[in-house]
């Protein structure tokens, strides 16, 4: 039945309605039987017939009403129900879109799908299986944004006195020691974030000699943030791809040149009459 004031006694005496005008009165063989059952006798009797209150038919009204009304606005006190929660695609960034702006996750989601709950203010990210949240942010209301929470790429099971050693121990190098001491020493406020981006850019599939002549070319003009490494060792790498394939490039007339010379070259072939005499002769000899 169709409520159109909310207050204690009206939702009482609404579910004495349906308790003494419909239940009492049925048995059911099932719940899918009851249910098929409340919605015939809402359509025929609860919201079907003139209400003895408002001495109008709740079909009618609330058809009236419905341009009025209003959607209800999430509430924090709800955010752990699934109701009211969305789907997110985390990307390669580990960052969700909402609203035009972009909110960080951590890393262990990326290219995932999380929750979100929105109130008027507040964002919430949960994990899609546990239902654990993850993250927690103040909408931005600036289109556009990218807000991020560093707390999200931090190994809290390590020290910092953990995290330099091991930084410290990524490569033999002596330029690398070189500079990891310097890096530390000028971002000794920041020494956590700059380890992390250490194991970030060069955990894995780092080439030697590129990052020889980076750590060289860091040192000699005296920048010593991780990210700046990064570049200079990604800068270096494309630029010695480009000039083999250079290389290959200038070569290719050559190339094709030995390619085609290859192609007209002709295998000679002997008469079969040779062989036939040569074995006669040996045959005659033989005899």
């Amino acid at each position: 039945m169709y409520l159109t004031a909310l207050n204690k006694g009206k939702v009482e005496n609404l579910v004495k309605y349906v308790k003494y005008n419909f239940l009492s009165a049925r048995d059911f063989e099932g719940i899918e039987d009851a249910q098929e059952s409340l919605l015939r006798w809402l359509m025929r009797r609860a919201n079907g017939k003139i209400s003895q209150a408002t001495k109008r038919i709740p079909l009618e009204a609330i058809e009236e009403e419905r341009e009025y009304l209003r959607p209800v606005r999430n509430s924090i006190y709800r955010k752990e129900s699934v109701v009211g929660r969305e789907d997110r695609v985390v990307d390669e960034n580990c960052r969700i879109s909402v609203n035009a702006c972009h909110y960080e996750v951590p890393a262990k989601y990326r290219n995932k799908a999380v929750e979100i709950y929105k109130t008027q203010s507040m964002l919430f990210i949960f994990d899609m299986y546990t239902g654990e949240q993850v993250a927690e942010y103040v909408l931005s209301l600036i289109p556009g944004r990218i807000i991020s929470n560093r707390s999200h790429h931090r190994k809290n099971g390590k020290t910092t006195k953990e995290m330099k050693e091991e930084v410290v121990n990524m490569f033999s190098l002596e330029e690398w020691q070189v500079f990891v001491m310097k890096n530390f020493k000028v971002y000794h406020r920041y020494v956590r974030d700059q380890c992390l981006e250490a194991m970030r850019y060069f955990g894995e599939g780092i080439e030697r000699e590129y990052l020889e002549q980076a750590l060289l070319f860091c040192l000699e003009h005296k920048t010593y943030s991780m990210a700046n490494l990064s570049d200079t060792y990604s800068y270096y790498k494309r630029l010695s791809e480009a000039e083999e394939e250079d290389i290959l490039g200038e070569m290719a007339p050559q190339l094709k040149a030995v390619s085609r010379y290859k192609r007209e070259i002709r295998v000679s072939k002997r008469d079969l009459g040779v062989y036939k005499s040569l074995l006669s002769i040996v045959m005659g000899v033989l005899s």
